[in-house]
C-alpha cells in the first residue's frame, strides 16, 4: 500500500502525472486532467482516503479546470514559479511545521530535492494505482 493511513497532505504535480502515464489513455490533455481530478474527488470523499487533503499543482497561470475546491481537493496554480519551486516549497514548509506531507512527481530531480529536507515523494503511476476505491 503505497497511500497512507495517516491523515496527510498530498502534494501532486499535476501536469506531470496527467503526462507521464495517464495521458496515453485520453484524447486531450484537458479530458484527461478532467477525468483525473473527477476520480481524485471521488477518492477524497471515499472512507478510506476522507483524512487526507489532496492539493493538485499545475504550472502557469489559472485555466479553466472545474471547481478549485472539490471536498478534498483543492487546484493551484504555480503562477510565476514552477510547479517543482511551488511544490518544494509547500513540502519543506508543511514538514517544518510538523505537518505529514507527501510529494507525489515522476520528477527524480524534485524527488532528490524533497529527499534532501526530509519530505517523502511517490512517484504519479504509484500514487494513481494506489488509490482503490471502495466500489471499483
Amino acid at each position: 500500500m503505497y497511500v497512507t493511513t495517516k491523515p496527510t497532505i498530498y502534494l501532486i504535480d499535476g501536469l506531470n502525472l496527467v503526462r507521464s502515464f495517464l495521458w496515453q489513455f485520453a484524447r486531450s490533455e484537458e479530458d484527461v486532467t478532467a477525468e483525473f481530478l473527477d476520480f481524485l474527488e471521488a477518492v477524497s470523499q471515499d472512507e478510506k482516503y476522507a483524512m487526507h487533503e489532496y492539493r493538485v499543482v499545475f504550472d502557469g497561470a489559472y485555466r479553466p479546470v472545474g471547481p478549485l475546491y472539490r471536498s478534498g481537493v483543492h487546484i493551484v496554480f504555480s503562477e510565476d514559479i514552477t510547479a517543482d519551486d511551488y511544490i518544494f516549497q509547500e513540502a519543506d514548509f508543511l514538514a517544518q511545521n510538523g505537518t505529514r506531507v507527501i510529494a507525489v512527481t515522476s520528477d527524480r530531480d524534485l524527488q532528490s530535492r524533497l529527499k534532501g529536507v526530509g519530505v517523502k515523494a511517490l512517484f504519479c503511476q504509484k500514487f494513481y494505482n494506489s488509490l482503490k476505491l471502495s466500489n471499483r
